[in-house]
This record gives structure tokens, sequence and C-alpha cells, in this order.
């Protein structure tokens, strides 16, 4: 029995103000008669009025009591408790509902282009598929080579190889090891640079002597340093300080663009000349970051291979649906991608001797050009090509009577440029081939590999099980790792804490140094969750520790570490509950030189609680000399928000937000505020309507934790940034599905990842 039925003989028998006597007033008729000349017919949202949608998540019962509180605007009393449940029931069903707007407008898979992000990541696999992948190892530092010398020459065997684990050296008047003159001899330092993030890499080099920095360039085997300044021509350095002039400490800087979570080949040469003092010093700037020394764990020992690096910068990604993706196209876009093509095109040339292992001189060297070109574009497209493909793709341009490295740049612009590479979707029956790509781009942004290839030819990725299993060795890969660690970054709008400051005044030991700790504090803590064998996403919602070093233990309170890294370190559990207390967040949602309630509570509001807020009808600038100085933060908030319009969301963000209180505007636990005792305490309404009292953080927690719309919420905005797409669009059970495997595994969040890209990869596909 439907819930208008069942309150119908109250409206009878209850003496209403709205024609109760009249059998057939209907939650639909009073919606007409009282609230569509400002929502509109269908709540689609009239101009002047209320222009937005009327649509969100909200139960029947909490739409209810919203309504009886606060409908007609202004005029609520036109509208009894009963009548209100029965419009509640019926826009609820008719369009209001996640349910209702995807049975009137039902969501389809849209036709997308590769995002800015997952080009990038395809042409460095494409690129790198050619050549041998070295194995990794700890990053502990770089290998050394101290070397006796005139010069840079360096026909004498070595006198020391050891590991250093920092950039930073000062010889002052003396040797650098026993052996060495301390008047003239060479090092050189080579290994990898691990890059966590994307964006632009900043390096500075100080030294009186001379140096030079390689990144990033194809090494010989058993190169010590480039010999003569041919080689260093032929592949310049990044840092060129190789003349030295007396003794004044020089300083060169230089910015490159890197994709994050790869290892970039590094060596820095380095050599003392008759100079008085020897000293050098490497530091770098990361995206996000602040100058320091470059030093473990961020350089390893061990080799690498270049990187093919697309630097154009792209306009951005479509992000309207709250979660990027490739749907925007345009001149600029189209412009871009070409500049972007032009650039891969140019490196591949100047490394085709590496990447097709032969020479110029080699008499099928046209003929193994031409074969590299056809596998670089089945690669590039994901299937095998047909022979029309072949034809036009590659094989006349080796007819056209041109050079064959200028027909093998055609090729490459050809087909970085069809939309075959830039639309995986485009064309055919889904096939194993197309699961292939599917679960690549859902699980790396990237090509498949290898091993998807060869089980996309046998016929070996069209069942549930053949899938899992690809999925179950492809997370474990480092490009799965670090589209997780973007994932986190979007989930915790880690964009919105770039330029973190604070009232030097208040807080004069808050600085950049902090801000960048703390910003890899929260990354650690979430990158230890997840990659735990339980990887549980309550905990991170629940866990009472936080990871800190020397410094934000300083800071921040708790035990420090005994050396300068970053270890976990416990709290009393009121005081700290995962995300909810980290103290990048709390700084981030906070305001200059105060708190802010409003900001934290619409911040965890839609991201943790998963709960649906619109935005405010006006915009109300919070302007803290207004007020009376002694208020609360809390007191001035409700002041603020008071009216009845403004609590129609404000009495969701507002408990939200002041169980947080305890935490000034950098994230230290504080139990006063205007010296009055903090008030946490506050009676929070689930979307069922339900009311319970929150007294601060943890009981927060423990609420998101065992809520069903905290869950929901966290698989659908996996789902967007894995897939791009609308869960719906592949069923309209997908998101209820998930949730529910979600469960069954202990909310195992990388299980979860593999079932969102198994169940996207299936779609359409016959098996």
């Amino acid at each position: 029995m439907t819930l208008s039925r069942l309150l119908l003989p109250l409206l009878i028998a209850g003496g209403l103000p709205l024609s109760a006597q009249e059998p057939a007033r209907t939650g639909e008729v009073i919606f007409r008669d009282l609230c569509a000349k400002c929502h509109g017919p269908k709540g689609e949202g009239v101009a002047d009025k209320y222009d937005e949608p009327l649509y969100g998540e909200r139960s029947i019962a909490s739409l209810t009591k919203l309504i009886d509180k606060t409908m007609p605007d202004e005029e609520p009393e036109k509208l009894d408790a009963a009548g209100s449940a029965l419009v509640a029931e019926y826009i609820h069903h008719a369009f209001y509902s996640p349910a209702a707007r995807a049975r009137n407008h039902p969501p389809r898979i849209d036709l997308v282009r590769l995002t800015n992000r997952q080009y990038r990541e395809s042409v460095a696999d494409l690129i790198g598929s050619f050549v041998d992948q070295q194995p990794t190892g700890p990053a502990t530092g770089l290998k050394g080579e101290y070397f006796e010398s005139q010069g840079m020459n360096k026909k004498s065997k070595a006198k020391l190889e050891r590991e250093d684990a920092a950039l930073e050296f000062d010889f002052g008047e003396g040797p650098p090891v026993e052996g060495c003159s301390a008047e003239q001899f060479s090092i050189g330092w080579q290994g990898s640079l691990l890059a966590e993030d994307t964006g632009f890499y900043e390096f500075r080099l100080r030294t009186p002597n001379g140096a030079r920095l390689y990144l990033n360039r194809d090494f010989r085997e058993g190169d010590r340093n480039f010999r003569d300044d041919s080689d260093a021509r032929r592949q310049p350095a990044l840092l060129d300080e190789w003349v030295s002039s007396g003794d004044t400490v020089r300083e060169a800087t230089a910015r490159v663009f890197l994709i994050g979570g790869r290892r970039y080949p590094l060596r820095l040469d380095y050599f003392k000349y008759k100079e008085k003092r020897g000293s050098i010093k490497l530091e770098w700037k990361p995206p996000h970051g602040v100058w320091s020394v470059l030093r473990a764990p961020h350089i390893s020992p061990a080799r690498s291979t270049r990187v093919s690096v697309v630097a154009t910068a792209f306009p951005p990604d479509d992000g309207s649906l709250g979660y990027e993706r490739g749907s925007a196209v345009s001149k600029s876009w189209h412009e871009f991608t070409t500049q972007a093509a032009i650039e891969s095109a140019a490196e591949v040339t100047d490394r085709l001797r590496l990447l097709t292992k032969s020479g110029d001189d080699a008499p099928d060297y046209a003929d193994k050009l031409k074969t590299f070109g056809r596998m670089l574009a089945e690669r590039a497209f994901r299937r095998p090509l047909s022979a029309e493909e072949v034809t036009f793709y590659v094989d006349r341009h080796f007819a056209d009577g041109l050079a064959p490295e200028v027909a093998i740049k055609r090729v490459l612009l050809l087909v970085l440029k069809s939309p075959r590479f830039l639309y995986p979707e485009t064309g055919g029956t889904p096939d194993d081939f197309t699961v292939a790509s599917r679960l690549a781009l859902h699980l790396w942004d990237s090509l498949p590999d290898a091993a998807l290839v060869a089980a996309a030819q046998k016929g070996e990725l069209h069942t549930s099980d053949q899938v899992r299993a690809q999925t179950a060795r492809m997370v474990d890969d480092q490009r799965t790792k670090t589209k997780l660690k973007e994932f986190f970054h979007q989930w915790l709008s880690f964009e919105e804490a770039e330029e973190i400051t604070k009232d030097r005044t208040a807080y004069p030991d808050f600085d950049e140094s902090v801000v960048a700790d703390l910003r890899i504090s929260l990354e650690k803590f979430v990158e230890e969750i997840v990659w735990s064998p339980s990887s549980d996403y309550r905990q991170l919602l629940l866990s009472d520790h936080l990871v800190l070093n020397p410094r934000l233990a300083k800071f921040y309170g708790g035990a420090a570490p005994a050396e300068e890294k970053f270890e976990s370190v416990k709290f009393d559990p009121a005081q700290r509950a995962g995300i909810f207390t980290h103290p990048y967040l709390l700084s981030a949602f906070a305001y200059h030189k105060a708190t802010s309630p409003i900001k934290r509570g619409v911040f965890l509001t839609r991201n943790i609680l998963g709960r649906f807020l619109k935005p405010p009808p006006m915009a109300i600038v919070f302007e803290d000399g207004k007020f009376d100085p002694s208020l609360t933060m809390r007191e001035k908030v409700t002041e603020l928000t008071k009216s009845t319009n403004c609590m129609a969301c404000h009495a969701t963000i507002n408990p939200v937000g002041f169980s947080l209180e305890n935490y000034d505007a950098v994230g230290r636990w504080r139990t006063t505020d205007q010296n009055k005792p903090v008030n946490p305490v506050s009676d929070y309404t689930t979307p069922e309507g339900d009311v319970i009292q929150i007294k601060g953080p943890r009981d927060l927690a423990l609420h998101a934790a065992e809520s069903a719309d905290a869950q929901r919420g966290f698989v659908r905005q996996m789902f967007h940034f894995a897939v791009k797409q609308a869960p719906a669009a592949y069923a309209p059970d997908t998101l209820e599905r998930l949730q529910d495997s979600f469960a069954k595994s202990g909310f195992h969040i990388r299980s979860l990842l593999s079932d969102i890209a198994a169940t996207a990869a299936l779609h359409s596909v016959k098996q």
C-alpha cells in the first residue's frame, strides 16, 4: 500500500486547510496548485523563481519533513504534515529521485575521446613498448663512481663505487674519498628519479666546479658519462655548468614536465679541476612541493628507460558532471593534439635506432621501419589492422619514394591523429580486443599491454572469470597505483588545497614546508590503507593515527619519529578519526585565520557522506568583521544561516561542520573558542529522516562508515573516475550491485576497482 493511501483517511478526517474533504486531493494536485508556479510542472525549475531543477537524493521521509517546514515558500502554514507527505511521495517517484531521473531521462554511454591524462599515458606506453624495460629497485639513492682524473677523463678505474642517498656534498679543500687527489677528481652519479605526480618539476644545481645534469635521456649500457661535447650536443643536459669560473658558487635552474608514477633515467656528472674548494648540491621542487635536496626515496640506483613525455599543454577536460571526461571537442583541442603528435613524432625519429633495434646502414632498414610502423599502429588502435588499414596508415607512405625516416614520421602523425586512437570505442561490435582496451583505460588510463593483447588474440577476454583474472593481475601494476592516487586526490578535493595560506601572526610556524608535509602525510595515510591486505574503506574514516614526520609531530603533537621520515603516530581516538580530522583537509577547508564549519560541512557532506547538495540560491559571503568578536564561530554560523531558506541545506551542513570545531584553522586540537568551551554536539538528520546526535568527529566517522549513502557515494565517484561514464548507463541496478559486492568484500577498495573495471569492460560483449 502506498504512503498516499495510508494518509488519505487522515486527510479526510483531519480537517485539513487544503480542502481535506476532497478525496481526489493527491500529491500531484497539491504540487500543481502550490508548488509548480515556482518549481515547474515537472520540477524543471522556473526562471526568476527557483531555476534549479527539483531533484536530489533525500528519502521520502526526509523530503516530507523538509517540505513541511519550508513549503510553500514564506507560506508553510498552507501545507500540513499529511499534505507534505503526499507531495513528497509524488515528486520522489515522478522526477525527484535518482531512479525517477533515470526513468525520465535514461542515461547512455557517450562516445568520448581520450582525456588529457589518458593521452599522455597512452603515448608514453605506446613508444615505451618498443624498448626493453629495466627492473625496478629500492629507492635508496644513486650509484656514485669516484675517480682520480684530469677533468672528466675517466679512463682509469674508479677509486670507489658506492650508493649515495642524497645529492649534497661539501668536499672543502680535500678529496672526496681516499685515493683521489684534492686538486683533481670527478664523480658520476647514475640511477633513476621517481616522479610521483604529473606536472612541472624544477631543478636547481649549485657548484663552484663543473657539473651537468641529464634527465630522461637514452643512456647506453655501460655509460659512465658523456665523454665529449659531441655526445653532449646529441643529448643536451637539462642543467649545464660544465665550465667553472673560479671559486664562485654558480646556480643553474631548469623546469621540466613529467608524468607521475614513472621512473626517469638520471645522471649527474661532476668534476673539480684546480679550484680551491669542491662542492655540489642538487635540489628539486616537485609539483605541490618545496625546494629540497634531491634524496632517497625519490632516487634509485636502478637503471630505467627514457619515458616519452608529451609536454604539450592541453585545454582542460570537461568537468561539468563532477568528474573529468573527454566529451569536449573543440578547435583548440584538435590543435593541441596535432602539436602533441608532432612532438611525439619528432622524438620517435630521434630514437629510431633504439626503437627499431636497427641502424640506418642496415640493408633492410626501410622494411624494418615499415614493420615498426605497422606494430605501432596496431598498438595505438588496440587491435589488429585490416589490409586496408595497413595500406592507408603505413605502406603507402613508404611507396612514395620518401626517406624512411620521413615516412615513419608521417605514419606516427596519422596514427596519433586518427579517431581510432583518440576515440577508443569507435566502430565495430564489442569483442575481446574491446575488452582489453577498456580494461587498460579503466585501470591504467593507457593501452593494453602484451598480456592483454595475447589474451584477446586467443579469445580469452569475454567471460567474467577471464576478465577478473586479468584485473587481479593489473590492479597491482604501478599504473593502477598511480591512477588510484589520482582518484583520492579528486575524492578528497586536493585541488582546493593548492594554495593553503594562513595568517602568519596567528599561525607563525604554519609555512609552506608544513603544507607540503601535510599533503605527503595524507597521501601516505591513504596509500597505507588502500594497499594493505584488507584495503578497508572504513579505515579511511575510522583510523586513529596520522602519518607524521618530526616537523609535523612537533606541530601537531604525538610521538615524533626517530628519523627524518614519515611514520604512523597513534592519537586518542576521540581526537582523530581518519580523513575527517586530517590536518591537511581541516586546514584546506578553513579560513585564513579562523575555522569554517560551512566549508568543512559542505566538503564532508558531498564527498564523504555521499549526500546531494544544490548550490545555494544566492551566495552569502561570510564577513567575520560584522559579527560581535566575542561570539564563537559556531554562534556566528548559526546566526548567519538561521533563515528558513538557508536551513533547507544548513540543517545538514552545520551539524557536520560543528562536529569539527575542536580543530583550529590549521587542524590542531583545541577546547576553547573565544575563551568559551567548544561545543561540537548537534542533532544530525540522516537521509532517511532519522535524527542522531553527533558529539564529535568519532561519532560522525562511525555514522559515515555504516552509512549506505556514504558507501554508495564512494562507489559512484570511483566509477565516474575509472570509467568516465554514469553507472546507470550500463544497467539501472549497476550501482546497487557494485555496492552490494563492495560490502560483501569487507569494503575492499582494490576489489571495488576491479569490479568496476570488469563490469564496464564486459558491457555489450557476447559471452
